[in-house]
């Protein structure tokens, strides 16, 4: 399906990057860049150009070390106030099916390393109307993390 795995990532970034799509069956939550892919930073050996390069479409598979949603976590932020946000808990169900609709993408921001074999992003939700984004943050156990795609696109240099 594809011609580059990736289960190491050291040398990718979703930074910037937007899921269109996704998908959560059999433990697997797996996010869709059909546009632009994510990035290939300079150092990996699928990348010869010497900077950091979006791929083509892509996909990132999140192995859950459970097959049921109840230890990952989707928050979004609804901001109310410059000073008062109200945090509302996605099941990651929810989160496929906004992302499905076609009226939301998720913009992944930061990663972090969490507890025990835990991925902590900061995201946003955005949309075509007010408010166009919204804080999202993202929890996953997960097992391991595979990035997949076919080509790095010159065009997407940094």
């Amino acid at each position: 399906m594809y011609k580059h795995y990736d289960k190491d990532g050291a040398a990718i970034s979703l930074h910037d990057c937007r899921a269109e799509q996704a998908t959560f069956e059999n433990g697997i939550l797996s996010f869709y860049f059909p546009q632009d892919g994510f990035w290939i930073l300079s150092e990996h050996e699928a990348n010869s150009t010497g900077e950091a390069v979006r791929t083509d479409a892509a996909e990132v598979r999140f192995h859950l070390l459970y097959e049921t949603e109840d230890e990952s976590q989707c928050y979004v932020f609804d901001k109310k106030s410059e000073r008062k946000a109200v945090r509302k808990q996605w099941t990651l169900s929810e989160l496929v099916s906004a992302l499905n609709s076609g009226k939301y993408q998720l913009e992944f921001l930061y990663r972090y390393a969490g507890g025990y074999k835990e991925l902590v992003f900061f995201c946003e939700i955005c949309q075509k109307k007010k408010p166009y984004r919204k804080e999202c943050q993202l929890w996953l156990s997960v097992q391991d993390v595979t990035y997949c795609w076919n080509d790095v696109c010159d065009a997407y240099k940094n």
